[in-house]
């Protein structure tokens, strides 16, 4: 196949890693095998927390290496990596509507602080 043929090819997530250095490891496993991959941070990531180490990682690889990469990386067939990575999105949803609660609950004591102890008249 070439490369041509490869840019117009779908890429897959083959799995989600809990931390970028396993996904380095897994994506350096299939590169060695000759299979073309690449990992993605799914939250964030560098710029927005200021590192992406300790965040999920997904690795993805075009569709026709699909199986290929399973059996490199010795992963369940049946094991589906959308599953993992929605209910990652899910756990990061539920994570922000606490931050943005907790953000305005501190903005309201602050508005209120100032309100009731400035000086009448």
């Amino acid at each position: 196949m070439g490369l041509s043929d490869r840019r117009k090819e779908k890429q897959v997530r083959v799995a989600v890693f809990d931390n970028e250095p396993m996904a380095r490891l897994a994506e350096q496993r299939l590169r060695e095998m000759g299979i073309p991959c690449l990992t993605r941070c799914l939250r964030g990531g560098p710029g927005l927390w200021g590192s992406g180490y300790n965040l999920p990682h997904d690795l993805v690889v075009y569709e026709s290496d699909q199986v290929s990469a399973r059996e490199v990386l010795e992963l369940d067939p049946s094991e589906n990596p959308e599953d993992a990575a929605t209910a990652q999105e899910a756990s990061d949803s539920n994570l922000g509507r606490i931050l943005v609660g907790a953000v305005l609950g501190v903005l309201f004591l602050v508005v209120m602080v100032s309100v009731f102890t400035r000086p009448l008249g």
